[in-house]
């Protein structure tokens, strides 16, 4: 039974095995006439002296086992050899200043690349093999490190966050097995030029649209094809098509239902009856836009980067290029309205039916939306209801307004995979907007061009949508023209970015399992060595 349960003991004497609460307890001792010595290999069979070692092994049963084994010292006779004296070790139990077992050791190695150090260590308990987080950290920091001998054929390149917005790596895959090749550490074109330079052999590059990685492939690898991410691509183009949502919010609007009846005379009686009162046009809020609109330019127009005005103006880095890309104070506030009112908007046509049927109580009001579904305060509630109170009239019934999001989702959806109300709308908006027809139509013909390869249409495609005259699809045309050769192989060939962009999602995990403290190499060994 120990030779199954225990074969790792075959080589030494079990003297005695104590079973108890508090587990098993084994002791063994060597029978080995000579050991090698490890400095020069001489068998030696002089016994210098002796003592005993616990060594902690996989549980059995749920049960801890620690072996208390006797080993001996032995005197190497090797005249050239420096060390005097060694002890024997036991292969497969043993290992030089070790407390646990190779197979222990092993295994809680496993645990900790996986789980990194507090988790592992709270699921080490619970398998009857206690350790500390800190050993398991210093563990994974011992195992060798891995060095790719040379470059992957089709490699696969993107960068990650240590500290999103401040501190980023990069990351190699090979596209081919899916292999994890090798982790840097920044996303600079001149640590990837000098990866490059060390792995000769590229062939394809798949890469986002970062510049500084092309720069570092055009360098060293001028024959190599890069070939843009498919899914980059599609998301660029859907972010120009909200841009283009946004500036026509107007048309979003459905038209109010006709309300003549055989008197219009009546029906103008009181023009302002169905008016709601408008903001003032320069309140606050647009004052406050328009100051920092000017702000923002009057140093990105002088060249300075975002991330430094952003810092200056004490702004997040977001806020700054929505403004530096706007080219009125009006455009940079276009696409956050849907996003102001939030979900008070989805429940105005219940709030404005129960005020006209005489309930104008808004804690009641709230109580009833919560109900359905609301999770917004009450002053919101009491905010919204305010203007009606105010001018003493009865709610109007406001038009269904779509959002920026759900318009673009309208226009970027797959006809087929959106259902028959979807389809009303999407074509109801399109035969009120032109030019938002115009954007469905080059969104329609970029799918196209990117499910059946035919990145040979691109440069058609980029004067159509350059002759849109939308400037979030010229903008997006200009910028694919910068890197048109990788837009093309991203259109025409097999390859993307996907396996990269999943072990980027696999190094976001890590990263929280660890809470964001983990060091560069730690984190480095945890992503190529973890299986």
């Amino acid at each position: 039974m120990l030779s199954v349960t225990f074969p790792h003991l075959a080589s030494v004497v079990v003297e005695q095995v104590l079973v108890d609460d508090g587990g098993v307890a084994l002791t063994a001792r060597t029978v080995t006439r000579e050991a090698a010595c490890p400095g020069c290999g001489t068998l030696s069979g002089r016994v210098h002296g002796g003592y005993r070692r616990r060594l902690a092994d996989l549980a059995v049963a749920g049960r801890k086992v620690v072996i208390d084994l006797a080993v001996r010292r032995f005197l190497c006779q090797a005249a050239p050899c420096a060390r005097r004296t060694f002890v024997e070790q036991i292969a497969g139990l043993t290992e030089r200043f070790a407390r646990r077992t190779p197979a222990l050791r092993r295994t809680l190695e496993r645990i900790a690349l996986a789980l990194a150090g507090r988790p592992a260590a709270r699921l080490a308990v619970h398998l009857s093999v206690p350790v500390s987080a800190n050993s398991l950290i210093r563990m994974v920091r011992k195992l060798p490190d891995k060095q790719p001998s040379a470059a992957p054929r089709v490699m696969g390149v993107d960068d990650f966050a240590f500290k999103k917005g401040h501190v980023y790596g990069t990351i190699i895959v090979d596209m081919e097995t899916g292999e994890r090749v090798d982790v840097l550490p920044d996303r600079t074109s001149e640590t990837l030029t000098a990866w490059l330079r060390a792995h000769p052999g590229v062939e394809i590059v798949c890469r986002d649209r970062a510049s500084s990685y092309a720069e570092a492939v055009r360098t060293v690898c001028p024959d190599a094809t890069q070939v843009a991410d498919r899914y980059h691509l599609w998301k660029n183009l859907c972010e120009a098509v909200e841009k283009c949502v946004a500036q026509h919010r107007t048309c979003l609007t459905e038209p109010a239902e006709d309300t003549s009846t055989d008197n219009p005379a009546a029906v103008k009686a009181d023009p302002a009856a169905d008016e709601v009162p408008e903001e003032p046009v320069e309140g606050p809020r647009a004052i406050k836009r328009r100051e920092r609109h000017a702000a923002v330019h009057a140093l990105y127009d002088k060249g300075v980067q975002i991330e430094v005005i952003a810092n200056t103006l004490g702004l997040d880095r977001k806020t700054v290029r929505r403004y530096a890309h706007a080219a009125t104070p009006e455009e940079a506030s276009l696409g956050t309205g849907s996003r102001r009112y939030g979900q008070i908007h989805a429940y105005a046509s219940y709030l404005y039916r129960r005020w006209n049927e005489g309930c104008t109580d808004a804690a009641r009001l709230h109580s009833e939306i919560t109900d359905l579904g609301y999770l917004g305060s009450k002053r919101t509630v009491r905010r919204h209801l305010e203007q009606i109170r105010a001018s003493g009239k009865p709610a109007p019934e406001k038009p269904k307004e779509l959002t920026v999001r759900k318009a673009t989702w309208l226009i970027t959806a797959h006809p087929d995979k959106i259902d028959e109300s979807n389809s009303l709308k999407r074509k109801q908006l399109l035969a009120r907007c032109p030019e938002l027809d115009a954007v469905a139509d080059c969104v329609r013909d970029f799918a196209w061009m990117m499910t059946e390869r035919r990145g040979s249409e691109l440069d058609d495609w980029l004067n159509r949508a350059e002759n849109t005259g939308l400037k979030p699809l010229r903008s997006l045309a200009r910028g694919l023209r910068q890197d048109f050769d990788a837009v093309t192989a991203g259109l025409t060939l097999e390859w993307s970015s996907g396996k990269v962009e999943g072990n980027v999602n696999r190094v976001k995990r890590i990263k929280r399992d660890g809470y964001g403290r983990a060091g560069f190499d730690l984190l480095r060994r945890q992503i190529l060595l973890a299986d």
